[in-house]
């Protein structure tokens, strides 16, 4: 789940090239309200008639997931307004260490020898990836962009510390959160017809599906690894550009991503193979 989370999140860059002339608060809204439909039907065909009761037993993790969330997503277009995507991508990278060291201070979760080669190894990747177009200045979006990796961090610490059936509530009050906070902005709210389609792609399928699958999937798995998974996003992104828009990628792009794909796979790699020998071993 957790990798299909990277994968759904990873066409954000196919939806945004494909706009033609919204703006990028109008595309936050129509996204975050698509989003909000989404989560809350699945929140009613998961627990059926229960539904409502799952609003009156949030807690303060639930709250803080949607505010952390929710002020991501709107950070995120602040981040690209303000300082190129290779500056974004590279401050985002610090995700799987935070959630590392959030991980190990508030669940005592231990990061295994092999999760801190292969973060090692994936932080290689990236600054491979964005190094030549690293931009100097732009300061603010960079102080921006910084809230990504800690909001993407310490929402997987409040996943895996929840004791909720699910984080759904959550999910749905922080797209809600993010429309209102985008309203003050829009401006206008009419686009094309085609821009509102892609829009609401935006919010059903690359954050919709990406954070519901996140949110159901950062339970089973150590923080320390859901911040390297994460990073196929950014591995993922260029490719689907490629296919789809002709947008052909660099030698270092390509060169970076295998080394990102290679650390993922080693750790999942002998993770596996670990539990498979465990497995036999109690059998």
């Amino acid at each position: 789940m957790v990798l299909a989370s990277a994968l759904f999140l990873s066409t954000s860059g196919v939806g945004l090239r494909v706009i033609e002339s919204a703006g990028a608060w109008q595309i936050l809204f129509y996204r975050s309200i698509s989003m909000a439909t989404l989560v809350f039907i699945l929140l009613v065909l998961f627990n059926r008639g229960a539904w409502v009761s799952r609003f009156k037993t949030i807690t303060k993790d639930d709250v803080l997931l949607a505010l952390v969330l929710g002020s991501g997503f709107v950070a995120y277009v602040f981040a690209l307004l303000m300082t190129t995507v290779a500056n974004a991508l590279f401050i985002f990278s610090a995700a799987p260490f935070l959630a590392a060291v959030l991980g190990w201070f508030l669940l005592r979760e231990r990061v295994p020898l092999r999760t801190c080669v292969a973060i090692g190894g994936a932080m290689l990747g990236l600054i491979i990836m964005v190094g030549a177009g690293m931009a100097q200045g732009r300061y603010l979006g960079n102080l921006v962009a910084l809230w990504l990796p800690v909001s993407y961090a310490i929402s997987v610490v409040l996943v895996r510390r929840s004791r909720q059936p699910d984080m759904l509530v959550a999910l749905f009050l922080a797209a809600c959160f993010a429309a209102f906070l985008s309203i003050p902005f829009v401006g206008q709210f009419s686009v094309s017809w085609w821009d509102f389609g892609v829009s609401v792609y935006l919010g059903v399928f690359q954050v919709g599906l990406g954070f519901t699958l996140l949110i159901l999937g950062a339970r089973h798995v150590p923080a320390a690894q859901v911040g390297l998974l994460a990073l196929l996003e950014p591995v993922l992104g260029p490719i689907w550009a490629w296919f789809t828009v002709t947008e052909i990628p660099t030698a270092a792009t390509l060169w970076g991503g295998l080394i990102i794909l290679s650390a993922v796979a080693g750790d999942a790699g002998i993770s596996a193979y670990k539990g498979a020998s465990a497995k036999r071993a109690v059998e």
